[in-house]
């Protein structure tokens, strides 16, 4: 199974032709504090699909899950509800499907949603996913990714640009884990911050073609949440 969930990083490998891989986001929990105030966002039904198209190429198509904001300012509570984004992309892997050390992908946001799941424009976005075997079965990945990111505003485009970098281990030949360091930064106009974020997380091949994984982000930035926490599963047909 070549499975982008968990972790943050995206790897380099790609569908068959034919194939069909469907990967949830059953829930995300998003939580950050600073002084008198408290932001915790639920996300449901995250989705991701992903289509074979051969040649080491492949189809992507995402809707962003519904989300529930909850803020507190002193004794202040408001609220937001809203349906993310959806996304189109395709990603081209140097090599076979299953070998394939680097790729690009490239993709579109389409401004489908609603705040705080959407951003009120159509953005867009190029990412270069590296994975590299090591000794003793580790595996090094790395994405550098460059994004016409919404800005705050709901209109017009600003430079974003990051990457993360992580190293992955088989624990048992059912289950795996991985460690990430990721940092993003974002020059909004209306606001410039960078999100830099530790990673881990662990998948649990439950049959030949279903994974579940479960995933926690630690905020090591002002911009990033003090944490994240997310569990979903993947479907390969």
């Amino acid at each position: 199974m070549c499975v982008d969930r968990p972790g943050i990083d995206t790897p380099p490998c790609t569908l068959h032709a034919g194939q069909l891989m469907v990967e949830f986001g059953a829930v995300q929990w998003d939580h950050a504090t600073t002084p008198g105030t408290r932001d915790d966002t639920l996300t449901f039904g995250d989705t991701v699909v992903r289509i074979g198209l051969g040649n080491a190429t492949e189809a992507i198509v995402g809707l962003g899950g519904w989300s529930h904001e909850r803020s507190r300012d002193g004794r202040a509570v408001a609220t937001a509800r809203g349906l993310g984004d959806a996304t189109v992309g395709l990603r081209h892997g140097f090599g076979g499907e299953d070998d394939a050390k680097i790729a690009v992908q490239a993709y579109v946001s389409l401004p489908v949603g609603r705040s705080p799941g959407g951003a009120g424009d159509w953005g867009a976005g190029f990412l270069l996913p590296v994975s590299l075997p090591l000794p003793s079965g580790f595996e090094l990945s790395m994405t550098p990714e460059v994004d016409a990111a919404v800005n705050g505003s709901g209109k017009g485009r600003h430079l974003a640009w990051g990457g993360v970098v992580g190293l992955s281990h088989a624990l048992t030949p059912v289950i795996s884990g991985s460690a990430e360091v990721a940092a993003y930064r974002d020059d909004d106009p209306d606001g410039a911050s960078t999100d830099a974020r530790v990673a881990l997380s662990g998948a649990w091949r439950a049959g030949r073609r279903f994974q579940l994984d479960l995933e926690l982000d630690i905020g090591i930035s002002q911009g990033a949440p003090d944490h994240a926490l997310m569990l979903g599963f993947a479907r390969q047909f």
